[in-house]
């Protein structure tokens, strides 16, 4: 990764880094699952398969090193601003989310679903640009939103939106989950070593 790379993804935190991945590898696991919903081929469900695997991998990599530094320091700050409004806009997200999954399940149009929830994605991940201190996360959020409002444009006959949010989001978050990864998990070795 060249310096610009590793300036947008923010080391001073090891655990927050490891843990964004594991976050990453559970999202490509739900997208490449909910994609599977009405593929035109059946080709896609292996691609949508891989991809799941893939997350759990990432997930089963990742996760243990996570629990085991949990003590270790964050960029978690409960008592500053960012912290703040994250929490209050997962409030706004979980209530718009269950809002609109009920007017969308009332109007017929759960095959809408996908994208809204991609968005709500999406836009959770904003703040969480602050609270993390990764601006990493900034274009990978300005993709999911992209991504959900897309969806709601590309043909939905022969294939569910849900598909369009898994082939074009689980492989960016997989390509996020594990570029977080590999320097979390390096950061993590060059810690514990004695050389």
């Amino acid at each position: 990764m060249n310096d610009e790379g590793v300036r947008m993804l923010s080391v001073e935190f090891p655990r927050d880094v490891i843990f964004t991945a594991s976050l990453f590898g559970f999202a490509t696991f739900v997208w490449a699952g909910w994609a599977q919903e009405r593929p035109r081929h059946w080709a896609w469900r292996i691609v949508f398969g891989v991809l799941s695997l893939a997350g759990v991998a990432l997930i089963g990599i990742t996760l243990p090193t996570a629990i085991r530094n949990w003590t270790s320091a964050t960029a978690l700050r409960v008592d500053s601003v960012p912290f703040a409004v994250y929490i209050a806009m997962v409030a706004v997200e979980v209530v718009g989310g269950l809002i609109a999954a009920i007017i969308l399940l009332r109007k017929k149009k759960g095959e809408l679903m996908a994208p809204v929830m991609l968005l709500i994605v999406g836009l959770h991940w904003v703040p969480m640009i602050w609270v993390f201190e990764q601006p990493f996360l900034a274009p990978v959020s300005l993709w999911a939103i992209a991504v959900a409002i897309v969806t709601f444009f590309l043909p939905s006959e022969k294939q569910a939106p849900s598909f369009w949010c898994g082939i074009l989001g689980a492989p960016v978050f997989l390509i996020t989950g594990v570029v977080f990864a590999v320097v979390g998990l390096n950061q993590f070795a060059s810690m514990t070593c004695a050389c």
